[in-house]
């Protein structure tokens, strides 16, 4: 997914992976082992996507309107079957940079 070569409609989709891979590039290219590297990269790709979540207006109105509501960055792992908490969590809007906090 991450080689150059095309892939077809899908390739719109992993545009987001391959930004957070150009990101952490020089931490991933130091992983020695494959596997490690990929599954650091969904780690990575997790947290990315509770940023994004948060970010939404559907959250934040929910958030605004006094909802207890809390986003969490967890990871299956397939080698182990267990989920590993990647200590992201967001439940307000205060945790989140100024430029993404809409005024609800």
């Amino acid at each position: 997914a991450l080689e150059p070569s095309e892939h077809g409609l899908i390739d719109n989709w992993l545009l987001d992976i391959k930004d957070i891979y150009h990101q952490h590039r020089q931490e991933l290219a130091a992983i020695q082992a494959h596997e490690t590297m990929v599954n650091r990269l969904c780690e990575l790709n997790v947290m990315q996507q509770v940023e994004n979540l948060c970010h939404t207006t559907i959250v934040q109105k929910a958030w605004s309107q006094q909802q207890a509501l809390a986003i969490h960055g967890w990871c299956y792992g397939l080698h182990d079957g267990k989920v590993n908490d990647l200590g992201v969590s967001i439940d307000s809007p205060d945790q989140l940079a100024e430029i993404y906090r809409y005024k609800l």
